[in-house]
């Protein structure tokens, strides 16, 4: 009768759910609220209160708009080059002839996703080596001058988007083909029979179609571009590149913490690289929210 009792009917959801709330309020809550009392105090050892000291002094570093900055640069590659030929790919295995063997196609590219991303940045390591990569060697097969890919600032850049594009196409094809299961082919079938181009389909129905997992792809690949510190923090080795061409707001923040033994900078680097995130991401739903008023 106690097992059944009303009281303990309403209780025992709760008691389901308790195990998740227990693991975020540790594991979650603490960390977040700790980092934001953090970010109000300076000191090494003792900590002192300081107000919005730290966060003044985020705002005049020189070295966190650089991380952005290179953030930024990322982004843009990751926009227009990773996404674009992801998309390519994905029309191309969603053609009849190769749909038949999109598992294997789509085992091939995930593939690198699932790779540690220290493994990936020592193996890319090895390869952008000025003497005796792989890269350099086909160069030089070819007869052109050798890349210091690693150690010219000019070069970091376009190296870490090769990585990238290594590394994530695969996951970026796969959800364009899921969103490419959402586009009806009866409609594709009768855009062909009123004289569409293969390029008018395109604009006109696939990428309309597609817009609510752009979103979705976009969004990943701004946050990702921004977040990189794996892959970067192997191929930069000590220090953040040549002319800091390879820091990132998160490599920066860990510099801060664990290298500089700055917890309270670093948490206040951590909350302002938060709030432009959430900016950044609010400008880009707007933007896809103002394009579909637009189309209705």
């Amino acid at each position: 009768m106690l097992l059944n009792s009303p009281s303990r009917l309403k209780l025992a959801p709760f008691l389901f759910i308790c195990p998740f709330f227990i693991a975020y309020a540790i594991f979650g809550l603490y960390p977040t609220l700790s980092g934001l009392w953090l970010s109000f105090h300076q000191g090494l050892d003792n900590y002192v209160f300081s107000g919005l000291q730290n966060y003044l002094l985020v705002l005049k570093d020189q070295l966190f708009w650089k991380s952005m900055w290179n953030g930024t640069k990322l982004t843009i590659g990751s926009l227009f080059f990773i996404l674009p030929l992801a998309l390519a790919i994905a029309l191309l295995m969603n053609r009849p002839h190769v749909a038949k063997h999109k598992g294997y196609f789509a085992t091939f590219f995930f593939t690198p996703n699932i790779t540690s991303a220290v493994v990936v940045g020592i193996m890319f390591g090895l390869i952008f080596n000025q003497e005796s990569g792989v890269l350099n060697m086909l160069l030089d097969l070819f007869g052109f001058e050798k890349i210091a890919w690693l150690n010219d600032p000019t070069w970091t850049m376009p190296s870490l988007v090769l990585v990238c594009s290594w590394r994530y196409l695969g996951v970026n094809i796969l959800y364009f083909l899921a969103g490419l299961q959402n586009v009806p082919t009866d409609l594709i079938e009768a855009a062909k029979i009123d004289g569409a181009n293969p390029f008018q389909r395109l604009w006109h129905i696939i990428l309309p179609l597609l817009r609510p997992i752009m979103t979705f792809i976009v969004f990943q690949a701004i946050i990702g571009s921004y977040s990189m510190f794996g892959e970067v923090f192997i191929l930069a080795g000590k220090g953040f590149g040549p002319e800091q061409s390879l820091i990132f707001p998160t490599s920066y923040m860990y510099d801060e913490a664990f290298r500089g033994n700055n917890f309270p900078y670093s948490s206040a680097l951590g909350y302002v690289f938060t709030i432009l995130m959430l900016i950044i991401g609010l400008i880009q739903l707007k933007f896809f929210k103002v394009k579909n008023q637009g189309e209705e």
